[in-house]
């Protein structure tokens, strides 16, 4: 079959499913190694036996029901591509959102920033991409899930940065050694199990419960980094975290009863998901 026919198909079953109709096209590019650009210039190409089979049994997985991320091992991020695997969560972009505004403050304030921490670092997206825009910088990931950090470690290989990743529950492991940041940064479990009921199947079997779920409301890994932040941070600092759409005010609490005297609140304006982000900057 050509790569027409096969899309033809495929894309017929997509719409049928009510299912992305891009899907077809994303693997077909991701396992020739093709641009879409490529894809449509060699759509009379007759596909092998070998990647007929190839892309027969990655259509058949994705219309099951598993995430395409997995299937291909790899997610876009940040203007670049991941590799993933079910031990991590898949990039969103709302993530992207928080990258942003630590790549937006570095900029402006390039004497200020020195030492960059990023907790429950996942697959390693938010560190790499602020090492890859700012190799100057002293950039480090740590998680409590060693399958999740050797994702991470392919990564830093694979996008040749020098990030430094450590096995660590939320900061113990800097509050033992006594090192000390000028950036913190946080993509923490914050959905809280009540809401698990109002969650797509997608999401819950197959992504991570570890990086997604949290005790106190989803609330419970916030206040044990903000509660231990002043163990780890120089006295001038700033700090971005991904938090739920609703959990603003609740985050910010926990900031006005330690030493943190100036926060910002900023929410996603673009995410169907409103997701948003929390920074605090102190002098």
């Amino acid at each position: 079959m050509t790569i027409a026919e096969i899309l033809n198909q495929a894309k017929a079953e997509l719409v049928a499913r009510e299912l992305d109709n891009n899907i077809a096209e994303i693997i077909i590019e991701t396992r020739l190694g093709l641009t879409r650009s490529d894809l449509w210039i060699s759509t009379d190409r007759e596909l092998s036996s070998s990647e007929q089979a190839q892309f027969d049994n990655d259509f058949a997985r994705y219309i099951n029901g598993e995430p395409v991320q997995y299937i291909l091992e790899v997610a876009p991020f940040y203007g670049r591509d991941f590799y993933v695997n079910p031990s991590v969560l898949i990039p969103r972009p709302e993530t992207e959102e928080l990258v942003y505004a630590a790549e937006k403050f570095i900029e402006k304030n390039p004497d200020r920033v020195r030492r960059v921490l990023d907790v429950c670092t996942g697959s390693g997206i938010i560190p790499i991409s602020i090492q890859a825009m700012f190799p100057e910088l002293a950039v480090t990931g740590s998680d409590i899930s060693k399958p999740a950090l050797e994702v991470a470690a392919e990564n830093n290989t694979r996008l040749k940065t020098d990030v430094r990743f450590i096995h660590s529950d939320l900061v113990n492991y800097f509050q033992e050694t006594g090192e000390k940041f000028d950036m913190i940064l946080a993509n923490p479990p914050y959905i809280a199990d009540s809401e698990r009921a109002e969650m797509s199947d997608y999401v819950l079997d197959h992504e991570p419960e570890l990086a997604l779920f949290a005790p106190h409301d989803g609330l419970a890994i916030y206040e044990q980094l903000i509660g231990s932040l002043p163990n780890i941070v120089d006295n001038s600092f700033w700090i971005g975290m991904e938090i739920g759409y609703t959990q603003g005010k609740s985050v910010k609490k926990p900031f006005s009863k330690k030493v943190f005297h100036r926060q910002r609140q900023l929410c996603s304006k673009i995410s169907t998901a409103k997701i948003g982000w929390l920074s605090a900057l102190t002098n």
